[in-house]
């Protein structure tokens, strides 16, 4: 599957930083290695060197404060590593913001640029929850989840402000989730469409939608929302 990107513009294949976050229930090794043969540089955030190693995929940079990844793990990231960050446990961030910030430091050109994120979203909800809280953060990067079940945009106007989808995705289910209050967007394409329509935080109205043509769009005119594509019914 590739990048979309606003206005009916398909972008397959290379983005700049692939984060691999360290799951307790991770996306198949097959995935990651997909997704790191597209990228320049990818990140092992602590636990994710132990699902990078696995997937026989180097690291260009080791994130984390070490918790929660095995002692040979992370001595094969490190060895590997060109680039370490490393902070005590007991800190205000979590590993991913901390990767995130290192993206944000280094992308060549932040709003134009592919971040996708990986392996960071099964488990814990608690855990989930402070994943998206952390993307949205950190918007103008662009970020995108992507695991074998779903692919998750992070929609703002100051960013990357919509998504379109192709022939290959007709028939799958979709939802828009507005994470601001008084979020504003557009949806075409549909089985149900929106139009300016402003849904609350975290509404269900845009929930189990379904993509009935190729050039199907979700578009953010304010606020800011998460396209969520399931892979699997």
């Amino acid at each position: 599957m590739g990048e979309r990107e606003p206005h009916g513009v398909d972008r397959i294949g290379h983005f700049e930083y692939l984060l691999v976050g360290g799951s307790p229930e991770p996306s198949s090794a097959a995935l990651v290695r997909k997704l790191a043969a597209q990228s320049e540089r990818v990140i092992a955030i602590d636990r994710g060197a132990e699902i990078l190693e696995t997937a026989g995929v180097a690291p260009w940079a080791y994130v984390g404060d070490s918790d929660s990844v095995g002692a040979e793990a992370r001595a094969w990231a490190e060895d590997r590593s060109s680039f370490e960050l490393l902070r005590p446990s007991h800190k205000d961030q979590t590993d991913l913001a901390l990767a995130l910030d290192v993206v944000a430091e280094r992308a060549v050109s932040p709003r134009s640029s592919i971040c996708r994120v990986t392996c960071v979203t099964g488990g814990r909800l608690d855990h989930q929850l402070g994943v998206i809280g952390t993307l949205v953060s950190h918007a103008e990067l662009q970020p995108v989840i992507v695991e074998d079940a779903f692919s998750a945009w992070l929609l703002a106007p100051e960013a990357r402000r919509g998504v379109s989808f192709g022939e290959e995705e007709v028939g799958k289910t979709l939802s828009v989730l507005a994470l601001e209050s008084d979020t504003v967007v557009s949806e075409h394409g549909f089985t149900w469409d929106l139009d300016h329509h402003a849904l609350e935080a975290l509404s269900d109205l845009g929930v189990s939608n379904v993509i009935e043509r190729a050039r199907a769009t979700v578009s953010c005119e304010r606020g800011r929302c998460l396209v969520v594509l399931n892979e699997r019914v």
